[in-house]
């Protein structure tokens, strides 16, 4: 979608989107045509207003929640590469694997 599509689906004005573009909060694609952004865009502009509107989060606070955010994606893409490189090691291995996760777990709560 387009800035303009974009400001009207949010209901914010032309300013707060350059502040949230200039963060990094939303990183929208350049493209010929100008600015686009995806339903991801619209999902972080959701948690930026409820956090700055309905929860009263100061922008350092914004800033530290996005960051989050994008550190708990980030992370999951990685554990999802991990578990999609065991599954293609043969069983023995797979096995190994999951018995030393087993028993670093149980250190955990000694």
């Amino acid at each position: 979608m387009n800035e303009s599509e974009f400001r009207l689906h949010l209901r914010i004005e032309t300013t707060v989107l350059e502040i949230w573009i200039s963060q990094g909060w939303v990183v929208p694609e350049v493209t010929d045509e100008g600015r686009s952004f995806r339903e991801a865009d619209i999902a972080r502009g959701r948690l930026i207003l409820d956090l700055s509107k309905a929860m009263g989060v100061n922008e350092p606070g914004v800033d530290v929640v996005m960051d989050l955010v994008d550190q708990l994606h980030s992370l999951r893409a990685t554990l999802r590469d991990l578990a999609d490189a065991v599954r293609r090691q043969p069983p023995d291995v797979q096995e190994h694997i999951l018995s030393e996760l087993t028993r670093v777990e149980s250190l955990k709560w000694r």
